[in-house]
């Protein structure tokens, strides 16, 4: 009775330690501690003897190109069989990689054995490929393309000699690729197959010069008549087989293929239209030799510009008469005898007519309103000066007073910002004073960095001496001429005599010496407004017939 009671206590005892063991077996061997085990097996003590667990295989680790292995346990009894990773039985089939052991209880003998662990490796090497298209086969339209995939566990060959795992196909064909991992194993995937679909052609024709002038057209017409729909022209969306274009660019037509859903694009043509240019006036001065408004500009080149017409507001706001026009001769500058710079300011602007005989419709934008200078004496003797605002230049920072006294050189007196608009003389010098605004300022003329000066009308204050009024202007005969011109110099033998045409350009100098009335033959000019100055600074206008 004894012994019974203490066999049960025992077994019972056994058993409770069996249980805490197993438990403890499983956190210990899970997979990844199991990593760290190696060897023979791990037996627990039995009150009776142990029995032996091993697998079959010796080797530490497994590395094979198949995709399973067989993994056996043996023994000298039959217990029950555990493996790490929860699967149950003495035989097992593994398809991954991982580090395998296995564990058995005997509860005959309420005993524990382990086996060594091993590591394995299945065939690492695997690819699948598919298409972009997410079809197989796929249909590709000619002249597209389509991306082909490849998933892999190492790395891939194409059949085409691609390593990558994306290639574009554009060509049809059967596609494939092989993946090769570092222990040698390899995996081949399916073929995909890539059909390509040939597509017809649309042809589009140009029935004019697709050069136009602007506001001029250009017919185009789809000569192709077969086999498609939908169709319409890019970027007009128009389905018509002929159109007329009036905007340059490039003009193609796209179309569905009936046969084949493949979309087709036509050959291209491209439409230039000849757009006029915007010439702006670089500023409007008053010509120092003829005292009128002289305009100047910058000619740009390779512009077609044919002429240039030249325009000045009337005496309403914001509209503009056309007063005269140069051409590529004496482009640059023009100027302008018919108003007098002394009684207003005035404003320009000019038009670049190019080779078509258009004109940019924005030039107006770039009109110039030039500098105008009044003047009045003060009570106490000041010379009061006052002027306009000149427009058309930006930034304008500065005004300048320039004065001369007696006939003598014109010297900077003082400046003052652009914001203001007027100037007291407070000590004049006594005689004849004569007085003139000027800027200086960087303009689209200046290409070498130099600013050019804009210059106001010029006034004079103070008394004139015979002498003076005797200067106001040369005496010349006939007028008009066509042959000659006779000058009158009076008491003045040796001087230089300097012809203007309208646009202020020099067109001759002659040096008159020892002559008080010189013979000038001007039978070679133009017809046309010209004027005549002396070193002296008199200036009489002409026409020649």
């Amino acid at each position: 009775m004894a012994d019974g009671w203490f066999y049960l206590v025992m077994n019972k005892i056994m058993r409770y330690t069996f249980i805490a063991t197993f438990a403890f077996l499983s956190t210990v061997f899970s997979p990844i501690s199991l990593m760290a085990q190696s060897g023979k097996g791990l037996g627990f003590p039995c009150y009776n003897n142990q029995f032996k667990l091993e697998l079959t295989t010796t080797k530490k680790s497994i590395t094979t190109c198949n995709d399973t292995v067989q993994l056996s346990v043996s023994s000298t009894r039959n217990p029950q069989v555990y493996w790490t990773d929860g699967y149950y039985g003495s035989s097992r089939v593994v398809s991954s990689n991982g580090v395998f052991q296995a564990y058995a209880y005997d509860s005959a003998f309420n005993c524990v054995d382990t086996t060594a662990s091993v590591a394995v490796t299945v065939n690492d090497a695997y690819v699948n490929i598919y298409s972009g298209a997410g079809t197989n086969p796929t249909k590709l339209c000619e002249g597209n393309y389509v991306t082909l995939y490849a998933y892999s566990t190492a790395p891939v060959k194409w059949n085409t000699g691609d390593s990558t795992n994306t290639i574009l196909v554009t060509k049809g064909g059967k596609y494939r690729a092989i993946s090769t991992s570092i222990n040698g194993c390899s995996d081949t995937s399916e073929f995909l197959e890539v059909i390509v679909n040939k597509v017809k052609s649309l042809t589009i024709k140009a029935n004019s010069d697709t050069i136009i002038c602007l506001g001029d057209t250009v017919e185009l017409e789809l000569t192709t008549k077969y086999g498609y729909n939908s169709m319409y022209w890019n970027p007009y969306y128009n389905t018509s087989r002929i159109v007329k274009i009036v905007a340059p660019g490039t003009i193609n037509v796209f179309a569905l293929d009936s046969a084949t859903s493949c979309g087709i694009k036509s050959n291209s043509i491209q439409v230039k239209v000849l757009t006029p240019s915007v010439e702006p006036l670089c500023m409007v001065t008053v010509d120092s030799a003829t005292g009128k408004n002289k305009l100047i500009w910058k000619v740009t080149p390779n512009q077609r510009t044919a002429y240039y017409n030249i325009y000045r507001e009337s005496n309403f706001a914001g509209e503009f008469d056309l007063i005269g026009d140069a051409d590529l001769t004496n482009a640059g500058t023009f100027l302008d005898t018919q108003v007098n710079p002394k009684q207003r300011p005035f404003t320009y602007y000019i038009d670049a007519i190019d080779s078509c005989n258009n004109k940019a419709e924005y030039s107006k934008y770039y009109a110039h309103t030039t500098l105008h200078l009044t003047a009045n004496l003060g009570v106490n003797g000041e010379n009061n000066l006052n002027w306009s605002d000149y427009v058309g230049i930006y930034p304008l920072n500065t005004y300048i007073i320039y004065r001369s006294n007696n006939s003598g050189k014109f010297t900077a007196i003082a400046s003052v910002a652009a914001t203001v608009k007027s100037f007291s003389d407070l000590t004049p010098p006594s005689g004849k004073n004569r007085y003139y605004i000027g800027i200086k300022g960087q303009t689209a003329c200046d290409t070498t960095g130099n600013t050019l000066s804009v210059n106001s009308n010029m006034v004079a204050l103070g008394l004139l001496s015979t002498q003076d009024i005797k200067k106001q202007g040369i005496s010349i005969s006939p007028n008009p001429c066509s042959d000659f011109l006779e000058i009158q110099l009076g008491a003045i033998r040796n001087t230089t005599l300097t012809i203007y045409n309208a646009q202020g350009s020099v067109v001759r100098q002659i040096q008159a010496s020892g002559e008080s009335q010189p013979r000038i033959q001007v039978s070679e000019l133009p017809a046309g407004v010209y004027w005549i100055n002396d070193a002296m600074g008199r200036s009489s206008k002409f026409i020649k017939e």
